[in-house]
């Protein structure tokens, strides 16, 4: 959690550099500066995600700077007499400063896509990010207006009334912030991202908290008279609203809009179902092209075909197919022999006649060609026999038509988002010689996590039903994060195939 990391590095700070801060506050000032402007040039610097989310992320997320706008926030509602109020009272003006240039480096880092896309694509951010946005932007106007008037030269030269009635501002800009952050962080949670709901509870508890503080110490500032019965239904009721508050702002990370996502999932479930049904049908028929297109090289490669066809009604066609052709040669066959035979038996009978009406000498030489004859015979006939076993024993051993990719199984392919550097993760399911699933995962967080959603909920559909990534538009406001899951399903698809 790094606002809870935020906070123990600002009460650090406070705790040994308060003497510090007061006596050279410029120092601090050009420190925070240049901490600001560093972390805004490394927002496209690619770097390792455990780095970029939570050491560059402290920064740029604007969580120490908040941490900083909270312990300036808690100093002013700490009771009266309270024996932090006095030290931190006195430098309450030079953290507030210093919260104001570290939250910038937030500002400028989001702001780069953001606030362009407020200004030149306003309908491409979801409601939430809009008002978060808009919100951001009167944020800064009151920000660089209480900051500036935090300087003592300034405040030297105002009115003392004017000047706080202008400090007052400082409660807007405390409830704003913590709108903001609501906006950010619930639409994560609805996701199924715990840590942003934990981040609502805990903004929740610090802000409602401080509500309640301040609510309480107005209150009897306004009565100071006012009895312990008096002190203690104050704070009950005051205690009962902040835990109402974080209550309400916890559970809205959980409502979801359940009809909404059964249709999206109904839709998507459909265009899985045709996209397999239509690849079944176009597979069944490349089967049964090749089928019929081997009828005339044997019956052993067609049985084979027809048993991958799995339809027991074209099976048993073909096989009746493979009879008729195994009949067509068996008669080819037949043919050859009558042929074979006639010739045979014309000239054992000429023989015969020879052997009858002859002396011996020309019955042994009518014997002699009676065995030519017969030789010739037998010759033909097994001629003929052996030629129809040969065609059928050398007709063609049955081939597997050619696969598309080498197994079936799981491909995985990655790629980096471009700008903002995260890792995108992509799995191509293959079955059946054919893409039957592709999912996406990545290691986005904070606003890239969003966008990496928004692009992840319709491009890998979008890749299946669509056979490939041509023609995949990227989806609007998440672009490099739709360039970045077809580049990864692109590299998976390769490694798949052959």
């Amino acid at each position: 959690m790094l606002l809870i990391i935020a906070l123990v590095i600002a009460s650090l700070f406070v705790y040994f550099l308060k003497d510090k801060l007061k006596q050279y506050p410029n120092i601090f000032y050009i420190g925070a500066a240049v901490v600001t402007i560093v972390i805004f040039s490394l927002r496209t610097v690619a770097m390792p995600q455990f780095v970029r989310q939570n050491i560059v992320g402290i920064f740029a997320k604007g969580t120490i700077g908040t941490a900083f706008f909270i312990i300036v926030m808690i100093t002013g509602a700490l009771p009266r007499g309270s024996k932090l109020i006095g030290p931190l009272m006195r430098i309450r003006g030079e953290l507030s400063i210093m919260a104001a240039i570290l939250v910038l480096s937030h500002n400028l880092t989001y702001g780069m896509t953001y606030f362009k896309m407020l200004f030149s694509a306003p309908a491409a951010l979801p409601a939430a990010q809009r008002c978060a946005a808009v919100i951001s932007l009167i944020l800064i106007v009151l920000m660089i207006g209480l900051t500036v008037i935090s300087f003592p030269a300034v405040r030297k030269k105002m009115n003392p009334k004017k000047w706080k009635q202008i400090q007052r501002s400082a409660y807007v800009f405390y409830g704003l912030l913590y709108v903001h952050i609501m906006l950010i962080n619930i639409p994560y949670a609805r996701m199924g991202l715990h840590m942003y709901a934990v981040n609502v509870l805990v903004y929740s508890i610090v802000f409602a908290g401080y509500a309640a503080m301040r609510i309480r110490k107005w209150v009897l500032t306004k009565n100071p008279d006012a009895d312990s019965i008096f002190i203690k239904k104050v704070s009950v009721a005051v205690s009962v609203c902040a835990v109402l508050v974080c209550t309400v702002a916890f559970s809205m990370c959980f409502m979801r809009n359940g009809n909404k996502v059964s249709a999206q999932e109904t839709a998507a479930d459909k265009t899985l179902s045709q996209t397999q049904t239509e690849k079944g049908v176009k597979k069944n028929g490349e089967a049964g092209t090749t089928a019929t297109a081997s009828n005339a090289d044997g019956v052993t490669q067609e049985q084979q075909i027809s048993g991958e066809s799995g339809d027991s009604a074209g099976e048993s066609q073909e096989v009746q197919e493979n009879e008729n052709a195994q009949d067509g040669e068996n008669a080819a066959a037949a043919a050859v022999e009558n042929t074979a035979g006639e010739e045979n038996g014309q000239g054992k009978q000429d023989a015969d006649s020879q052997n009858s009406g002859s002396s011996g000498a020309t019955s042994d030489s009518g014997n002699d060609t009676n065995s030519s004859a017969g030789g010739s015979s037998g010759s033909d006939s097994g001629s003929a026999g052996q030629t129809a076993e040969e065609r059928t024993e050398a007709a063609p051993k049955p081939t597997e038509a050619p696969r598309t990719f080498k197994a079936d199984g799981d491909y995985t392919g990655t790629a980096v988002c471009d700008t903002y550097g995260y890792t995108v993760t992509v799995v191509v399911t293959i079955s059946g010689d054919a893409v039957t699933g592709v999912s996406a995962s990545a290691t986005a967080g904070g606003a890239d996590e969003m966008f990496f959603s928004q692009a992840n909920a319709k491009v890998p559909g979008a890749i299946l039903a669509n056979g490939g990534v041509s023609g995949v538009d990227g989806v609007s406001g998440a672009t490099k994060s739709s360039n970045a899951i077809k580049a990864a399903y692109t590299s998976a698809y390769q490694s798949a195939k052959n």
